[in-house]
């Protein structure tokens, strides 16, 4: 993959008349996107697909006037893009419908949240954005309940998570690659039931997040489909956290920043909105530190705006070890093609107040014992015993082991770096900052 060719989208994509965007990004001097042929567009627009650049992209290029300025060859793939993802959104949105209606029948308390909760708060129209499942917040007395409740709509459930996570979904009859398009009407169905606000995960990682999210849910309407969906505070809170949840992984899609970028930039002057997102956001100070993470990286990557009201943000300490990560590392991080690499590790010792905790899972990232990956969570068990399905999870995991290897190295390499700049930094903010209470 070009990251320059990346970056330049990104660049393109920053939001004008933003105060506050950090010194790396104000340095960068970025190659115009107009400057790329229609081959480089093809070469790399499979890239922006897997990140989530390319709608939003073209979406920004429609409501600027802009789009003609792109070759006429890249022009139809962007409209082909926007044509098909439109039908394949009314698609899923008819699925989801279906799924919504027979869990309300059956009395399941449960919220959306991400996908169709997202419009049209952060994308004006639903071709604007892929995704490929639908996430439900479910109370855990009701996880039972709601998962008999898909099943009879044949949903098979593929994965319960150590933090109670359920995972459906309808048994996939074709599998995917890197290379496949991703705008195809969608032939099965996920759902992943979520418990709590936060699931701590395989990380061990808790924060101390609302608890009053199913209290304060809204009725939210899309097309034909009624749901309810988190109110604008909490939304926001969980958007963040999602893309933290990812920070604690190995890849995050570019897409979930700019939405929030998007968001923070297109209700800055709602003060209200602000306070009550900082109020829901400063009961924990890991908390603090995981949103200031997001918001900056948000931040530096597109040029929104942070509202001052979110104390969250602006109380960090110029020479703390987030802040640090973000000038350092953050685009090496973000502008990568999935499964991406390993240089958040970097600062996530500093999210662990437990030493033996914290080297269990740098173990587990670096060396994956144990951990088998598939090409196809739910695959038909008919196509999973073909031989075309078995050669190609036997390419994906060797692949996959390629990974491990080559980034594990560039993590040895950029620890150096950053161990170096640890030491430079102030030292009242050192590396490891204890949460204990």
């Amino acid at each position: 993959m070009n990251s320059e060719f990346l970056s330049s989208i990104v660049h393109f994509l920053r939001f004008p008349h933003a105060v506050g965007a950090t010194e790396s990004s104000m340095r960068r001097v970025e190659r115009p996107i107009w400057s790329w042929s229609h081959r480089a567009w093809a070469r790399h627009i499979g890239v922006l697909d897997r990140v989530g650049l390319s709608l939003p992209l073209y979406a920004r290029l429609l409501e600027s006037g802009e789009h003609t300025r792109l070759p006429a060859e890249t022009l139809a793939a962007f409209e082909k893009r926007k044509r098909d993802n439109s039908e394949r959104m009314l698609g899923m949105l008819q699925t989801f419908g279906q799924a919504i209606s027979a869990l309300q029948q059956s009395g399941v308390q449960h919220v959306c949240v991400k996908g169709f909760s997202l419009f049209p708060d952060y994308h004006e129209d639903p071709w604007q954005r892929h995704q490929t499942d639908f996430d439900l917040l479910v109370p855990p007395a009701d996880a039972l309940r709601a998962q008999r409740t898909l099943e009879g709509l044949g949903y098979k459930l593929t994965e319960v998570a150590g933090d109670g996570e359920r995972r459906l979904r309808i048994p996939a009859t074709e599998y995917f690659n890197r290379n496949t398009y991703l705008y195809r009407p969608q032939k099965s169905a996920a759902i992943e039931l979520h418990p709590r606000f936060w699931e701590p995960g395989a990380e061990e990682l808790p924060l101390r997040c609302p608890d009053n999210a199913f209290e304060q849910a809204e009725m939210r309407t899309l097309g034909s489909v009624s749901f309810l969906g988190l109110s604008r505070p909490h939304a926001f809170l969980y958007q963040t956290l999602h893309v933290f949840r990812h920070f604690l992984g190995s890849w995050a899609r570019l897409l979930w920043l700019y939405e929030i970028a998007a968001y923070l930039h297109r209700f800055q002057e709602d003060d209200a909105l602000w306070q009550q997102v900082q109020a829901l956001a400063s009961t924990d100070a890991r908390l603090s530190e995981a949103i200031a993470l997001v918001l900056l990286t948000a931040q530096d990557l597109f040029a929104c705006p942070i509202p001052r009201a979110l104390q969250v943000v602006h109380t960090l300490p110029a020479k703390s070890p987030v802040r640090l990560w973000i000038s350092h590392f953050a685009w090496r991080w973000l502008l990568a093609d999935i499964p991406g690499n390993k240089l958040n590790l970097l600062l996530q010792r500093h999210f662990f107040s437990d030493g033996p905790t914290w080297r269990r899972y740098l173990a587990s990232r670096l060396v994956p014992f144990g951990k088998h990956s598939s090409l196809c969570e739910g695959i038909d068990r008919s196509i999973a015993k073909s031989f075309s399905f078995r050669a190609a999870n036997c390419r994906f995991q060797a692949g996959r082991c390629w990974h491990h290897l080559h980034t594990g190295v560039g993590y040895a390499t950029a620890s150096i770096v950053w161990k170096m700049y640890l030491h430079r930094s102030q030292a009242s903010y050192p590396q490891v900052n204890c949460f204990d209470n």
